[in-house]
């Protein structure tokens, strides 16, 4: 990506439509559906405006219509997909705090992509040995080392931290997994409780950004401060620390 940034944002994004469409040619062809015909309910055009009414408020039936154990795995998921949300503050951030370039950011991003993938390889396999609530515990405390690292030491310090705290970009493994194995046991059907997971955190997506701009320019004015929307992460990397050994078995 730091090299097609070279050639200009045209480039770039047309290499991404490209490797989307290729996603999508290969997954229509290779993907089949899981669920037997008989499960199936078929689409009616009518029923589309109710569905589009009823969607916002979807997404709160896994925190007021369901066990008490999975308002908390909820709650835990919320903590660890917000910080997902600084994708857009962030990027103007490095261009006025630190004077990363559009390559320099580009190859920043890259590598926190080299990193996720190395957290989920590694974490997939710390989970099944140590167990759901330390496996947590731990990606959470790793988690704190990134932002931490950003107010310390700026880019450096969030790269460094990011290295160390690997674990943080799969911090989720632990509660998806936890979160499946609940709504089984209380009867909810998988397919139902994806479509609330999913619904919940596409919400996250529309407020986040919104909330670390806002902590972005309010901390500049009020508090003198660019560093609260990663002060912000900190802390609820703490909450999920919290959580995950008051509630998690």
């Amino acid at each position: 990506s730091g090299w097609l940034s070279e050639f200009g944002l045209s480039s770039s994004y047309g290499t991404s439509a490209v490797l989307q469409a290729l996603n999508a040619l290969f997954i229509s062809l290779a993907m089949h559906e899981t669920l037997s015909i008989e499960k199936r309910i078929p689409f009616e055009a009518k029923m589309t405006p109710k569905l589009f009414l009823r969607f916002p408020l979807s997404c709160t039936r896994i925190l007021f219509g369901r066990s008490k154990e999975i308002r908390i795995l909820a709650i835990i998921m919320l903590f660890q997909t917000l910080p997902n949300s600084i994708d857009g503050f962030f990027q103007i951030f490095t261009k006025a705090e630190w004077n990363l370039g559009t390559k320099e950011f580009s190859s920043f991003v890259a590598i926190f992509g080299v990193i996720g993938i190395v957290a989920n390889t590694v974490g997939s396999l710390v989970v099944t040995k140590i167990g759901i609530k330390h496996y947590t515990a731990v990606a959470a405390l790793s988690s704190t080392l990134a932002p931490i690292g950003a107010i310390l030491f700026s880019f450096r310090g969030l790269l460094a931290g990011s290295i160390v705290g690997f674990l943080g970009s799969a911090q989720n493994l632990g509660v998806s997994a936890a979160l499946i194995a609940e709504g089984a046991k209380s009867g909810v059907p998988q397919r139902e409780l994806a479509g609330e997971q999913s619904s919940f955190l596409a919400l996250c997506g529309v407020f986040g950004p919104i909330w670390y701009n806002t902590l972005y320019v309010q901390g500049k004015i009020f508090f003198r401060s660019k560093n609260l929307p990663f002060l912000f992460n900190a802390l609820l990397a703490v909450g999920v620390f919290a959580i995950s050994r008051i509630n998690l078995s």
